[in-house]
């Protein structure tokens, strides 16, 4: 019996669409599914794209795709109620071709990407919510949608965070996703004249300025950090919450976006600003919601529903792996089409092909991050111990404070920080990053 398709890919966001590519550019029939009534239609917004994985299978893409401003500076900081304190990164190199970092909106680059994936072959079919893998014993053999089977030797996974495919099933056997495994992503895009932003960000055309903050705003044991960046005439501006951590506690998302928002170092960013749109998605909490396996008979994951974004505290990065562990399920699908063998321990190359392209090494370097980043001392007491200590140095310099360990020792007992803690979080720090 032939297949209908050699693979099909589910999902046509940036693991997905490079995959398409990238077997259609081989000559591979390639079927490409997708949810939404186009692709990017069910991404919220955006965010910044690093690096240049895709130029493996789109050399200068960056001229074409509708990219918004590519990043020339970054801005760190922490947040109390009452204060806020952070430093800013610079690189020459960052303003020259070709560019390190681009703020995107994901509903014109995934549109975009679709495209290139359709010029280069694949078929693709939007509006396409599909309801099962077809499972043929321990073997993933296409996909099920509206009771009709389409068949395939390789089906790759590209469906997102909470992958309603996998979830349930061998490749993730739990039926729904934990509150340690999974992140809050809210974001809310305002509108503002492309000169306003410029003047606002102090940047030249097409140059754009990106923001990650601590969010110690809110009350004890809920965490999480806030982001900005510009885009071509809008800011993009948002929140990533620790889950597990609003349990119990009385708090709603849309409240601390509120007051994130409201915070005077954010609230003067949107002076004049229109609200245009606004979301949640969850994020994969990078090592904590892998799946089972990344491959199996038939079948391999990519992208978010791999759990493949990474995120320590001052960069969250996505984008940039989903694009690579999409290319290397596509020359994984390429390997076993020429060995004619689709089987679980040929699919295998998928792993290899991870490792060999850093994937898993990044991931497993920072396995422990989590114990970190997710540290509430990290969200309430070391934003307040940063900021006073600074008030006191920049605001009251020999005022009677004290030397440095005297300033220290008193701000440390206003906080509630011990010493135990602080040298027990740091050694935590240098084991896990």
């Amino acid at each position: 019996m032939t297949d209908d398709f050699d693979v099909i890919v589910v999902g046509a966001g940036m693991a997905g669409c490079s995959a398409a590519i990238r077997l259609a550019q081989r000559g591979m029939n390639t079927l490409l599914l997708e949810r939404g009534a186009e692709a990017g239609a069910k991404n919220l917004s955006g965010g910044i794209l690093w690096g240049h994985d895709l130029d493996a299978i789109l050399p200068r893409w960056w001229e074409e795709m509708p990219v918004e401003r590519r990043i020339v500076r970054k801005r760190f900081g922490v947040l109390t109620p009452e204060r806020a304190a952070s430093f800013v990164f610079s690189d020459p190199a960052w303003a020259k071709p070709p560019y390190v970092a681009h703020a995107v909106l994901r509903a014109r680059t995934d549109a975009w990407l679709a495209r290139k994936a359709e010029e280069a072959g694949a078929t693709l079919v939007t509006s396409v919510p599909v309801d099962r893998l077809n499972w043929e014993g321990t073997r993933v053999h296409g996909v099920v949608q509206g009771g009709e089977t389409m068949t395939a030797p390789v089906t790759i996974l590209c469906d997102g965070a909470n992958s309603r495919l996998s979830l349930g099933t061998p490749i993730r056997p739990a039926s729904r996703l934990s509150g340690e495994a999974t992140e809050l992503g809210i974001k809310e895009v305002y509108r503002l004249p492309r000169e306003t932003i410029e003047e606002r960000f102090q940047l030249a055309p097409h140059e754009g300025h990106a923001e990650e903050w601590v969010a110690g705003i809110y009350p004890p044991g809920v965490m999480g950090g806030g982001f900005l960046y510009t885009n071509d005439d809008t800011i993009s501006l948002g929140l990533i919450l620790n889950i597990a951590s609003m349990f119990g506690k009385g708090v709603y998302s849309h409240d601390l976006m509120e007051q994130f928002k409201l915070h005077p170092a954010i609230a003067a960013r949107l002076d004049g600003a229109e609200l245009v749109e606004y979301g949640a998605k969850l994020i994969s909490s990078g090592w904590a919601s892998r799946p089972a396996a990344w491959h199996g008979d038939g079948w391999m994951v990519c992208g978010d529903a791999a759990g493949f974004v990474f995120s320590n505290g001052l960069v969250i990065q996505g984008m940039n792996y989903a694009v690579r562990t999409g290319l290397a399920a596509a020359d994984t699908a390429l390997a076993a089409r020429e060995a004619n063998d689709p089987s679980a321990s040929r699919l295998s190359g998928y792993a290899e092909r991870l490792e060999s392209t850093g994937v898993l090494a990044d991931f497993r370097e920072f396995e422990g991050l989590d114990r970190v980043k997710w540290n509430p001392r990290f969200y309430s007491a070391y934003p307040r111990m940063a900021t006073s200590m600074l008030a006191g140095f920049l605001a009251d310099p020999g005022e009677g404070g004290g030397n440095l360990v005297q300033r220290l020792r008193r701000v440390q007992r206003e906080v509630g920080l011990s010493m135990r803690g602080m040298v027990t979080d740091g050694i935590e720090m240098a084991r896990n990053v």
